[in-house]
């Protein structure tokens, strides 16, 4: 499968705010639940906001003018978005994960500073903040603290302690990874223990897992799941958080996050692609026993494989790109990943001929899509197939971000950055000069705009 292409949000690649206490941007500030959650004592929110308290940019097309609420700069302290619980220590992002469902989590690092040289033990301190994303009023706060040697390595990274993944049915979850570290082997290799604990949006736990061993202490969770590493022509355990049954992930199989969870191996380029049910191990479908759209089988000359990428859609659906091998003309078709039946046969698009990154922007309710592979964005109805849009010769090329719920596109514009309506390519307007457009929005349609005074929660509109 492509590989995502990660732009910059709006909580910007190294942007890092040090950031206060909540201010609500008219509203009752009054919050006790962070405090309630952790049996934690916790400041009480600020007074109603004074004039600093107003964001200071221009207005955001596609976001309504006031903000909900901002998070005030106030201290030394720095807060930034939370890692990736599906992705390794290595892969992780600048931007970073900050929405979970209906709630925005941001981490703040503790630690104190260690002098280059530094030998002796040391402990990374990290302070997570559940907000909810209507309100800003504290759900939960999370303490982690890891040991470790700074002679013998890099220290523990916010990014790796405090993720955002989902839950075994799919839905959005918070990954907590606290340590502890015994002198077992000698002080300069200690043992890990790490407690592996996901919560809900409402800041509910949902269950916990602990792992012995630095080898351990990293691992990525897929759907509420400890993915053991393995051979590449080995099968490898996803081990459920909180116990229970052990699944299988076939050799060479990569999960594909959404549904009731479903695996794949093979790229579908110049090989067949093979879709699995993740909670079995067994093989669903795959490309060779499909047929593709007629355009693409005209193509297709004796004796060779059609081309076929999967995208995931929404719910058990996927986005199927087909292609004759070698040919970039494709035909988007929308499938059934329990039997890889054709749905919905879409518009025809353009593939990039080398280093395939772009994948499909799909609105949330999994309705409509766009996607520009190469320099050609064209947007369809994924139920019907109907072409909505595409890109003319004379237009920008139209560069997806990101859909929210009320239909507007946020899109790069060669230099610029723009909101335009998902429906009718229609431009609501372009984002001020060093904004940039917003890729991550809560289930209630929020996102958060960094500035230099705080973050702000903005509300998105409707195209």
């Amino acid at each position: 499968m492509a590989t995502a292409r990660h732009s910059l949000s709006a909580v910007a690649a190294g942007t890092v705010l040090s950031l206060g206490l909540i201010t609500g941007c008219g509203g009752d500030d009054d919050s006790r639940s962070g405090a309630e959650a952790t049996g934690q004592n916790r400041p009480r929110a600020s007074a109603p906001a004074d004039r600093q308290a107003g964001y200071p940019g221009e207005a955001i097309p596609g976001l309504v003018t006031k903000p909900a609420w901002r998070l005030a700069r106030q201290s030394d302290a720095t807060r930034r978005c939370a890692g990736d619980a599906a992705l390794p220590s290595d892969r992780q992002t600048e931007t970073g994960s900050c929405v979970v469902g209906d709630a925005f989590l941001l981490v703040e690092d503790l630690s104190d500073p260690v002098a280059d040289g530094e030998t002796q033990p040391q402990t990374a301190r990290f302070l997570a903040h559940l907000y909810d994303a209507a309100t800003g009023k504290e759900r939960r706060s999370f303490t982690v603290t890891c040991a470790y040697d700074p002679s013998g390595g890099d220290a523990p990274e916010p990014a790796a302690q405090v993720q955002v993944g989902t839950w075994q049915d799919g839905s959005p979850a918070v990954l907590i990874r606290d340590c502890e570290n015994t002198a077992e082997g000698g002080q300069g290799n200690p043992a890990a223990t790490t407690l592996y604990t996901m919560y809900a949006p409402s800041g509910a736990k949902l269950g916990s897992s602990v792992y012995t061993g630095v080898e351990r202490a990293a691992l990525p969770v897929v759907r509420g799941r400890v993915l053991f590493p393995g051979d590449v022509h080995d099968d490898r355990t996803l081990a459920p958080i909180g116990g229970g049954r052990n699944l299988v992930l076939p050799a060479g199989a990569e999960p594909l996050d959404t549904g009731r969870g479903y695996a794949t191996r093979g790229t579908g380029v110049n090989e067949s692609l093979s879709v699995f049910d993740q909670t079995t191990g067994k093989s669903l479908w795959t490309t060779a026993d499909l047929t593709p759209p007629a355009d693409v089988a005209a193509q297709i000359e004796d004796g060779e494989e059609p081309d076929a990428e999967l995208y995931p859609l929404h719910g058990d659906q996927g986005i199927l790109i087909w292609s004759a091998s070698g040919s970039d003309d494709a035909v988007i078709t929308t499938v059934d990943l329990r039997t890889g039946a054709t749905l919905a046969v879409g518009p025809r698009t353009t593939l990039k001929e080398f280093g395939q990154v772009a994948v499909p922007a799909v609105s949330p309710d999994g309705k409509t899509a766009v996607v520009d592979f190469a320099g050609e964005a064209v947007a369809w109805n994924t139920a019907t197939g109907a072409e909505l849009w595409r890109q003319e010769a004379d237009d920008k090329e139209i560069r997806p971000v990101t859909v929210t719920t009320g239909g507007v596109l946020f899109a790069e514009l060669e230099y610029d950055q723009a909101a335009l309506s998902m429906g009718t390519k229609s431009l609501l307007g372009l984002l001020p000069e060093g904004t940039n457009a917003p890729t991550q929005f809560t289930t209630d349609g929020y996102t958060l705009i960094p500035a230099d005074n705080g973050f702000f929660a903005f509300l998105a509109t409707k195209a």
